[in-house]
C-alpha cells in the first residue's frame, strides 16, 4: 500500500530524531533468528552440538619488533552477542592486534617479543593453536574470479564439513546461507576481479564471510572489511555482521573511519593510537567519556570522526593524558574486574585448542579441486583462446620459415644439390640436414616456451586463495598441484595438436605425427611443471616474470644445442639430465630420422655398410 502524506511526515520526524534506520537491500533486513538458524544448522553439520560460545580476553598485551613498540599494555575483551570495532589512525596497531589475537602474527622471529596473557572464557589459550576456532576474513577478498558465490560456498562446505554430511544437506545449507546473507540475486554470477566484471564489492565481502561461517566458527575476525566499498555496500555488510553477532558469535573487525550509520551498529569500540588504548567500551558511551575529558562531541556529529580528528591533531602531552585517563575511568575498571572474574572461575585450566572433525579425504579433495580448476579454465575464455591463438600464430610463422626444410634433403626433383646420390653435394647435404634438425629443435623450443610462459604467473595470482584455504585445512598441497597439472594436460595437448596440424605437412616432416605430438606434449607438461615450481617460489607476479628465464635458458644451454655435450665442463655436465628439452629433442630426432635408419637396415642386408651409408638417402628418395 502506498504510504500517505502523514506516514511520510512521521518517518521524517523519526529520522530527524535519529530513530529511523536505513533498510537492508530490498527492505529485507536479515533477522538474528535466521542467522541463529544458519548457525545452528552449521553446528549440527559440523557435529559440535555442545560447542559453547566463548569470549576472548587479553591483558597487558605488548608486542615489539626490535626497538619499536607496536602494541603497549593493551587490555580488552570481546563477548558473544556483541559487534566490536577497532578504530584508529593508520599505523595505530589495529591489524597487528587483530592478527595476534587470531594467531596469524609471527611473534617468535628474531627481534620480536610478545608479552601479556590471552584467554578465552577465562582459560589460557595459545592463539596459534586456537586459530582454527576463529574465522578470519582478510582485507583483500581471496576468491577465484571465475567462481560464483554458490560455488565458493559449496566448495568450502564439501571440504570442511564432516564426511557423514550428505550432498543434499550441504546444498540445503549453502542455499540457506546464501539467502541469509542476501546473495540470492548474485549467487550464479562470477565473483570477478579488477579485469573481469563480476559481483559488487559488498557481495564479494559477504561471500567471504559466508565461506567462514561454513564450519560454525566460535569467533569471526575481519581486517578492514569496508575498504573499497561505497557507503551503502559497507552498511549492508555491517548489518550482516551485526546479525551474526546477535547470534552469539563474537565479531571483531578493524575499521579505519566509519560513517555515522555504520558506527551506530557497533556495540563496543576499541580506539587505538600509537599502539595504546584511548577507549574501549560501549559505542554509545564514547561521547560521554570524551566530554568528561574536556573534548565534547558537537551536536549531530559522528563520534568516530570527532575522536579520530582529535587523536591526530592534539599534541603528544594531551594524548598521553587521554590514555592515562582511560586507565582510571570506571569503564576500564569494570571490564578489568570482569576479566579477573572469568579467569578466576576457569581456575587456570587451558582451553581446548581446536575443533575436531574429519574433513574430506584425498580423493574428495582431488575431485573438488579438479572440477574447480577445469571450470575456471573453461570460463576464462580470453586466456584459453589467447593460448590457442598464439600456438596457431607461431605454428604458421615457423611453418612459413621452415617450409619444406624437412623434405629438401631427399627431394629427387630438387634443382639444388642435396643428399640424393644423383644430385649429391656434401655442403648441400650438410645444410639440408642442419635445416631438418633445426626444424625439430624449433618445434621442441616452441612446445617448451608455449607451455611454460602462461603457467609461471598462475600460482602468484592464486597465492592468497591457496594460503587462505590451506590455512583452513580445506585440502593438502599434493592434491592441489596434481589437480593443476591434470587440468593443464589437455590444454597443452590441444596446443600441440594445433601446432602439428599446421606445421607437419608444411615443413615436410617424416616421422609419425602421433609420436611427435606425444613427445612435444610431454615436454610441455614438464616445462609447465617447472614454471609452476618457479611461480610457487615467489610472492608476486613481478618476481615470477623476472625468474621465468630459469625455466627456459638452462634447458637450451645444457641440452647440447649450442655447445656439444663433450665440451661442457664436467662440473656442469650433470645438469643436462635435469633438462626435459634434452630428452624431448633426442626422442623427436629418433622419431623424425627413423626412415633413414630403416633404409640403412634394409640396405645392409644386401650391401656393405659403407656403401649403404652413402646411398641410403638416395634409395629412400627413389623409392
Amino acid at each position: 500500500m502506498k504510504p500517505t502524506t502523514e506516514d511520510l511526515s512521521i518517518r521524517l520526524r523519526d529520522a530527524e530524531d535519529g530513530e529511523a534506520d536505513v533498510p537492508f537491500p530490498d527492505d529485507r533486513e536479515p533477522s538474528s533468528g535466521r542467522m541463529r538458524q544458519v548457525r545452528e544448522c552449521s553446528r549440527q553439520l559440523s557435529q559440535e552440538d555442545n560447542a559453547e560460545d566463548r569470549s576472548m580476553e587479553w591483558s597487558d598485551l605488548t608486542f615489539t619488533i626490535g626497538s619499536h613498540r607496536i602494541l603497549s599494555n593493551i587490555t580488552g575483551m570481546i563477548e558473544p552477542g556483541k559487534l566490536t570495532g577497532v578504530f584508529g589512525p593508520s599505523g595505530s596497531g589495529k591489524t597487528t592486534l587483530l592478527n595476534i589475537l587470531a594467531g596469524r602474527q609471527n611473534t617468535k622471529a628474531t627481534g620480536m617479543s610478545l608479552s601479556g596473557q590471552i584467554t578465552t572464557a577465562g582459560s589460557p589459550v595459545d592463539p596459534i593453536s586456537f586459530r582454527s576456532n576463529i574465522a578470519y576474513v582478510m582485507q583483500d577478498d581471496s576468491l577465484l574470479p571465475f567462481e560464483t558465490p554458490r560455488e565458493c560456498l559449496h566448495f568450502s562446505a564439501c571440504l570442511r564439513l564432516p564426511r557423514s554430511v550428505t550432498e543434499e544437506q550441504r546444498q540445503e545449507f549453502v542455499e540457506n546461507l546464501l539467502s541469509t546473507l542476501h546473495l540470492e540475486r548474485c549467487c550464479s554470477t562470477i565473483v570477478g576481479s579488477a579485469l573481469v566484471k563480476g559481483i559488487s564489492g559488498g557481495e564479494r565481502k559477504r561471500t567471504s564471510v559466508g565461506i567462514e561461517l561454513i564450519t560454525n566458527p566460535r569467533m569471526l575476525f575481519l581486517d578492514e572489511p569496508l575498504s573499497g566499498l561505497d557507503s551503502y555496500a559497507a552498511y549492508t555488510l555491517v548489518v550482516a555482521l551485526k546479525e551474526l553477532a546477535e547470534a552469539d558469535v563474537p565479531v571483531l573487525c578493524t575499521v579505519h573511519q566509519p560513517s555515522s550509520e555504520i558506527f551506530a551498529k557497533f556495540d563496543d569500540v576499541i580506539i587505538l593510537h600509537g599502539g595504546e588504548v584511548t577507549y574501549h567500551g560501549p559505542a554509545d558511551h564514547i561521547s560521554t567519556h570524551f566530554d568528561v575529558l574536556g573534548y565534547p562531541c558537537p551536536a549531530n556529529f559522528n563520534p568516530a570522526d570527532h575522536v579520530m580528528f582529535l587523536l591526530q591533531k592534539e599534541v603528544p602531552e594531551k594524548l598521553q593524558v587521554i590514555k592515562t585517563s582511560w586507565l582510571d575511568c570506571g569503564t576500564f575498571k569494570k571490564m578489568h574486574d570482569q576479566i579477573v572474574s572469568l579467569r578466576g572461575r576457569s581456575n587456570g585450566h587451558p582451553a581446548s585448542s581446536a575443533t575436531s572433525h574429519s574433513g574430506a579425504g584425498f580423493c574428495k579433495q582431488l575431485g573438488m579441486l579438479l572440477v574447480r580448476e577445469a571450470r575456471g579454465t573453461i570460463r576464462n575464455k580470453g586466456i584459453l583462446f589467447a593460448r590457442l591463438g598464439m600456438s596457431l600464430f607461431l605454428a604458421s610463422l615457423y611453418g612459413w620459415l621452415f617450409s619444406g626444410s624437412a623434405a629438401q634433403g631427399d627431394n629427387t626433383h630438387s634443382t639444388e644439390k642435396n643428399c640424393v646420390p644423383s644430385n649429391f653435394s656434401a655442403a648441400g647435404c650438410t645444410g639440408d640436414f642442419q635445416a631438418h634438425f633445426g626444424t625439430i629443435v624449433s618445434l621442441g623450443i616452441m612446445a617448451m616456451m608455449g607451455a611454460a610462459q602462461p603457467v609461471v604467473l598462475q600460482f602468484p595470482q592464486e597465492r592468497p586463495v591457496f594460503l587462505r584455504e590451506y590455512a583452513a585445512h580445506q585440502y593438502g598441497v599434493v592434491p592441489y598441484f596434481i589437480s593443476k597439472t591434470l587440468v593443464e594436460m589437455p590444454v597443452v595437448m590441444l596446443s600441440q595438436i594445433v601446432t602439428f596440424i599446421v606445421t607437419y605437412w608444411w615443413m615436410g616432416l617424416h616421422g609419425s605425427v602421433l609420436l611427435l605430438v606425444l613427445v612435444s606434449w610431454m615436454l610441455g607438461i614438464a616445462s609447465s611443471s617447472l614454471a609452476l615450481l618457479v611461480g610457487c617460489g615467489v610472492s608476486s607476479a613481478q618476481k615470477a616474470i623476472q625468474l621465468a628465464p630459469l625455466t627456459l635458458i638452462p634447458q637450451m644451454l645444457f641440452s647440447g644445442l649450442f655447445v656439444p655435450v663433450a665440451k661442457i665442463p664436467l662440473s656442469l655436465r650433470w645438469a643436462r639430465y635435469l633438462c626435459p628439452l634434452k630428452y624431448a629433442i633426442n626422442l623427436m630426432t629418433i622419431i623424425e630420422f627413423q626412415y633413414v635408419k630403416d633404409s640403412i637396415d634394409d640396405c645392409e642386408q644386401e650391401f656393405p655398410q659403407a656403401q649403404c651409408m652413402q646411398q641410403s638417402l638416395g634409395w629412400h628418395g627413389e623409392a
